[in-house]
């Protein structure tokens, strides 16, 4: 069985290999707050971007080995540019792209190949999510696992 991405309707509380968008909140008193957030990253990534007018977010959560034990390849990038086809703004891989260079180097860089403007940020184990700021750019969030 191929590695499955599933729809969740959970945008605030992404599992593993889920994926939700919402319709993005707007900033409060100028801060960003979360449309997309996703659970616990301690080996995992996920993608957020916009669509073209910045009305709705989406957020993929992508782990290195799902729990059928199917390892994410190259051959699963296609899968992730499916659900990304109506988001091509503000694309953004976030978590731990360290450990994905480092023990998936080759599906990495081919979503890497595949998102070539999209912006990186791993800021280590925590909990990250994604929202609008003022000026309709979404911007990464992140809570530390340990603060």
């Amino acid at each position: 069985m191929p590695y499955q991405i599933n729809r969740c309707f959970t945008p605030l509380n992404i599992g593993e290999c889920e994926w939700a968008s919402a319709q993005a909140i707007l900033p409060v008193n100028g801060q960003a707050v979360p449309t997309v957030q996703f659970g616990n990253f301690t080996s995992c990534i996920g993608i957020v971007a916009s669509n073209v007018d910045a009305t709705e977010v989406i957020g993929i959560h992508l782990v290195m080995i799902n729990d059928q034990d199917e390892a994410f390849t190259a051959a699963d990038v296609p899968t992730v540019m499916a659900l990304l086809a109506d988001f091509p703004e503000n694309q953004c891989i976030v978590g731990q792209i360290g450990w994905w260079q480092d023990n998936v180097g080759p599906a990495f860089d081919a979503l890497v190949n595949a998102l070539p403007n999209a912006g990186q940020s791993d800021q280590g184990d925590g909990i990250y999510g994604a929202g609008l700021n003022s000026v309709d750019q979404l911007e990464v969030l992140f809570q530390p696992l340990n603060p």
